[in-house]
């Protein structure tokens, strides 16, 4: 029996599946589910056409079974120089598949040696109309992204008709780049095809994909995103000016986080040229790589990713009425008051009437071509204070007013603490992680956690962490060494100074001199000559360096 694995974490990195949608499967090809297979040419004086040749198609034992695509066979075509660039698969279906004005989705699953765009072909009729062949071609589309090579991919193509056409047939092109060089005929493998309602692949090794190229420009200069403006009635305050972005896709997620309160009401001002465009937000509550969207009722479930939008179905995202040619901003939206602080992202969306969060990928209406424009962002959400760690050695920590260090403080805000070194020590710096989840990942899905700050310090005392650096939980390392010693009698003679450290000592002379290193119990570590800066790596105990005592810790 067939099995495609749609929920694999681990032995494919990043892997994701999609589901809840209902579907109906076309063709498997582990037994004869289709009425016929062979080759199909848009081309009408194409030499598989007229006679000249014939084409290379057949069902196969599966060549590249792996986890993604275990089954055991599969449909392997030639792709050929002398065919057009609509060159591909036919497959009659077993049963025809009724059509509708509204886009339903055909996914197949494929694995070619060449990277780039794919097409789908619909041969069909209307069922009203008796003389009509089922050879008419009904569509030709190409799938929603460019798929790459030497891999099982979903390539996914948006189809529709009208309401009386059935599909009796599917082509699959997997090249239309261009016509082929002599040395660039290859063997292309279909699986597992089937039509849902569902835009997304059914799994990806992207987080937070699109349905285009992320490098895709803009094909319009009437319509353009100039910016986004964040303000809450907590105090968030975020402007982001876009107007210099040459596409579609904008990832401003390495900018600074937007911070939003827990239990916030935000409000997400869209500055648009042009009308008659719809504006949607979302927020990844979950972290999981993927916007999930929840309608009910026409309103966001408390649990649904897509939290404001300005129209959707006639609707805006309080469950009002709402006309289509609308160019107002989305209703606000709230933070619950129980999130759990941590970086999430949010992504801003101008398209027409789609719920989907990787862009409307309909053929006639896409993201692309209707003008609209998406953008990624890292939202902070954070509570009033945030947990406080110090990790203090050889010295002793206090707060600013001498008492004990509290286990919270107040975030976005600078921090003073004292710091007093015992008396063999020096403090050199801080080392300080600041963000969430600090025994994870630094990125996760694209999305940093925390941040590594380092501190130079050269002396003790009060100590005070800038604002920026408390935008989340606190830990802090507090660096130092041992106080230089030099050895006994050795100064003026040959200037040899020894610095004592954790499990090493450094030998510092201007002149070259000979030295040894002998542990208290008449081991010798190290012996040599130098000038200028030698290190020498020692277990803790008691040397005797040129004779002279030092104490490694």
């Amino acid at each position: 029996m067939k099995r495609i694995y749609k929920n694999l974490i681990g032995a494919v990195s990043l892997l994701w599946a999609f589901g809840g949608y209902a579907e109906t499967t076309l063709c498997q090809f582990e037994n004869t589910d289709y009425s016929e297979i062979s080759t199909y040419d848009y081309w009408d004086q194409s030499p598989f056409n007229t006679g000249l040749l014939t084409g290379q198609i057949a069902v196969v034992d599966n060549p590249y079974s792996d986890d993604i695509n275990g089954s055991g066979k599969v449909l392997a075509f030639q792709r050929s120089r002398y065919g057009s660039h609509l060159y591909g698969a036919r497959i009659d279906l077993t049963s025809p598949i009724a059509l509708s004005p509204t886009p339903q989705y055909i996914h197949v699953l494929m694995y070619k040696p060449v990277a780039g765009r794919v097409a789908l072909i619909g041969l069909g009729k209307r069922n009203d109309w008796a003389e009509q062949p089922a050879t008419t071609v009904q569509f030709v589309t190409a799938a929603t992204k460019e798929l790459d090579a030497n891999k099982w991919v979903d390539a996914v193509f948006s189809v529709y008709g009208n309401d009386a056409a059935e599909l009796h047939s599917i082509v699959i092109v997997p090249d239309v780049d261009s016509h082929l060089a002599t040395e660039t005929d290859y063997v292309a493998y279909f699986d597992e095809i089937l039509i849902n309602d569902d835009s997304q692949q059914r799994f990806t090794f992207d987080p937070y994909p699109l349905n285009f190229e992320a490098t895709q420009e803009k094909t319009r200069n009437d319509r353009a995103l100039q910016s986004l403006t964040f303000t809450g009635n907590m105090g968030a305050s975020y402007e982001s000016n876009l107007a210099s972005e040459r596409t579609v896709y904008v990832n401003k997620t390495e900018a600074t986080p937007i911070e939003l309160k827990v239990g916030e009401a935000v409000n997400v001002s869209f500055d648009y040229t042009g009308s008659w465009m719809h504006r949607y937000v979302y927020m990844d509550k979950g972290n999981d790589g993927r916007f999930d969207v929840d309608i009910q009722n026409n309103v966001p479930t408390a649990s649904s990713d897509l939290v404001a939008y300005s129209y959707l179905d006639g609707y805006t995202s309080t469950g009002a009425s709402a006309s289509n040619d609308t160019s107002s901003d989305p209703p606000a939206f709230t933070i619950a008051s129980d999130m759990k602080p941590g970086f999430y992202r949010i992504r801003c969306k101008v398209d027409w009437d789609s719920s989907v969060a990787a862009g409307n990928p309909a053929s006639d209406n896409s993201v692309v071509s209707n003008g609209g424009a998406i953008v990624d962002y890292l939202a902070n959400v954070h509570r009033d204070n945030v947990a406080l760690n110090v990790v203090a050695r050889m010295c002793e920590v206090t707060a600013a007013d001498g008492s004990a260090l509290p286990a919270e403080i107040p975030f976005g805000e600078d921090f003073s603490f004292n710091i007093t070194m015992d008396d063999n020590y020096d403090i050199t710096g801080l080392e300080i992680k600041h963000g969430y989840n600090h025994d994870g990942e630094e990125y996760v899905f694209g999305n940093r956690q925390w941040k590594v700050e380092t501190m130079e310090l050269e002396e003790d005392g009060l100590i005070t962490i800038p604002a920026e650096y408390i935008d989340g939980d606190v830990a802090i390392t507090i660096q130092f060494e041992n106080k230089p010693v030099s050895v006994q009698g050795l100064e003026s003679a040959d200037g040899l100074k020894v610095v004592a450290g954790e499990n090493q000592i450094e030998l510092i002379s201007d002149e070259e001199v000979s030295y040894s290193v002998v542990h208290v119990s008449g081991a010798c570590y190290a012996t040599g000559t130098f000038a200028g800066r030698e290190t020498i790596a020692l277990p803790a105990g008691v040397y005797f360096v040129n004779g002279q005592k030092c104490i490694v810790r």
